[in-house]
């Protein structure tokens, strides 16, 4: 069973009879990645009933994956369900900056007995996921300072409401940042990071000790993005019949009843390869790791490609767009296709020598 077949097979039982759990916040951490903006631009607040007679007339765009109609799925059978009947949407946020970086999106739910701020993860756009690498070197990205603000406001706004905090990836880890810096932490109910990217090590500091107990991770069993950068503590292993990469799609994750199937360890082949990144982000000086991350998304902006391929989709982005990857590479200084090279045969060597150990 997956996170949709929950939604299904509790959809008619109450949150009096089965308590809110941890896959009821997976599913409200999924459900900031809607673009509720593309349904109405006006910040209002939707009740279940409202969103889903909206939802029935919204048209996916054409390009839409299975991961994005999944979302679609997602929110229409929670709107519809008796679980979630009374919930209401709010405070939608959405900002994009290329200047400096910013992929940012939230929106709060809010319940009977509390309201659950959402964060939204990275998208598929180039712009995304340059702030996710540059996570690598920043102790604070522009999502994560627009993050703080936003569940400051949902707090003061929500005066009488116990809040839970989540997210998935990169909104994962937007959730934790947000909540440690709530000076209101009487309010927090929890903290949900689902795969998110670690912090640098000096991150994990007084203010991120003072929610620890409060904080609820879970990565799957061949996590690559939540295992990234420095583990502060064990987290929950999640069972995925996805493998590697594809595991960071959430759907894929298992669950039995109201909790997730569990695993003892992470694989030893995604071991490896978080090994090997790891090294890299925590031995080479900033200033490599920032070159390295600015001249790769300035050779994909000279390419015109705003959007990133998933897994299937690669194999005919790579050969639709040859001639041009040629073309640019040629076109990039000889000083920064260096850049690359020595990043990239510095990871290469490192994994290899892993793999002999």
């Amino acid at each position: 069973m997956y996170v949709l077949d929950y939604l299904y097979r509790y959809q008619n039982i109450d949150f009096r009879e089965v308590p809110f759990n941890e896959v009821d916040a997976l599913v409200l951490a999924l459900v900031s990645y809607f673009p509720f903006d593309e349904l109405n631009n006006k910040k209002e607040i939707y009740s279940s009933d409202e969103l889903y007679k909206r939802l029935k007339e919204y048209v996916p765009p054409k390009d839409a994956n299975e991961r994005k109609l999944n979302y679609i799925e997602l929110v229409k059978i929670l709107c519809h369900s008796l679980r979630f009947k009374h919930a209401k949407f709010a405070w939608f946020s959405k900002k994009r900056d290329t200047v400096h970086s910013k992929q940012f999106q939230a929106i709060t739910i809010i319940l009977h007995d509390f309201a659950y701020v959402s964060f939204c993860g990275t998208d598929s756009t180039t712009l995304g996921w340059k702030e996710d690498f540059n996570m690598a070197y920043l102790d604070t990205v522009p999502s994560e300072i627009e993050a703080i603000q936003y569940l400051k406001d949902v707090s003061y706004n929500f005066v009488f409401k116990k809040l839970y905090v989540g997210g998935h990836s990169k909104g994962g880890r937007l959730a934790i940042t947000a909540a440690k810096k709530l000076n209101r932490n009487y309010k927090l109910l929890g903290v949900y990071s689902f795969d998110a990217p670690n912090y640098p090590a000096d991150c994990y500091d007084t203010e991120y000790k003072s929610i620890l107990q409060l904080l609820r991770e879970y990565t799957p069993d061949e996590s690559i993005i939540g295992r990234l950068m420095n583990e502060y503590r064990n987290k929950k292993i999640i069972a995925s019949c996805n493998g590697l990469l594809m595991q960071h799609d959430a759907f894929s994750w298992e669950v039995d009843g109201h909790l997730f199937v569990l695993k003892d360890k992470y694989t030893e082949r995604s071991s490896r390869i978080v090994d090997t990144i790891n090294y890299a982000l925590n031995n080479y000086d900033e200033e490599m790791k920032r070159d390295f991350i600015d001249t790769v998304f300035d050779y994909l902006s000279r390419l015109n490609i705003e959007k990133l391929p998933n897994e299937k989709e690669f194999l005919h982005f790579l050969t639709s767009n040859f001639k041009n990857m040629r073309e640019e590479w040629k076109n990039t200084s000889k000083e920064k296709r260096a850049v690359i090279k020595k990043m990239l045969f510095n990871i290469s060597k490192d994994y290899l020598l892993k793999k002999k150990d």
